[in-house]
């Protein structure tokens, strides 16, 4: 894998931050309208349940974005470095670090694929967050 590669992959990885962002001003949205709830109780019950699971959904969607970043922050790193094999380095790193089991070493093929699939997780639970909040907002009305 070339430094412009694991640069480009890293590059990618960070576009998450923008569903983050995204997921985390709708899960303040959903809280606010159960804050008002609260205080001036004039929806049903399955208006709360929605808005409880949207809020399940954006704390999902946190976990997820945490992987995606610290996976970005690793390619960008391995970019940055002077190492002749990344992934040696990368997969050295993780089991001192207690990450990853001792001899359990991934090619860049695997690695892509699972930090991509990190992505489209947080992507699919920031669309059933959004979904839900249009949920409730079509049940209360």
């Amino acid at each position: 894998m070339k430094p412009f590669d694991l640069r480009v992959m890293a590059s990618l990885l960070r576009q998450g931050r923008r569903l983050h962002g995204v997921s985390m001003g709708l899960a303040a949205l959903a809280a606010a309208w159960l804050v008002l709830q609260t205080v001036v109780p004039t929806a049903d019950a399955l208006v709360l349940v929605l808005l409880a699971a949207s809020l399940l959904a954006a704390a999902s969607q946190l976990y997820c974005a945490i992987r995606v970043d610290f996976d970005a922050d690793l390619l960008a790193s391995l970019s940055a470095g002077n190492e002749k094999d990344p992934a040696q380095a990368l997969d050295a790193s993780l089991q001192a670090l207690g990450l990853r089991p001792a001899g359990d070493a991934r090619g860049w093929n695997e690695r892509w694929h699972g930090a991509r699939g990190w992505m489209l997780r947080q992507a699919a639970l920031l669309t059933l967050q959004g979904l839900l909040l249009v949920a409730a907002w079509l049940a209360a009305t």
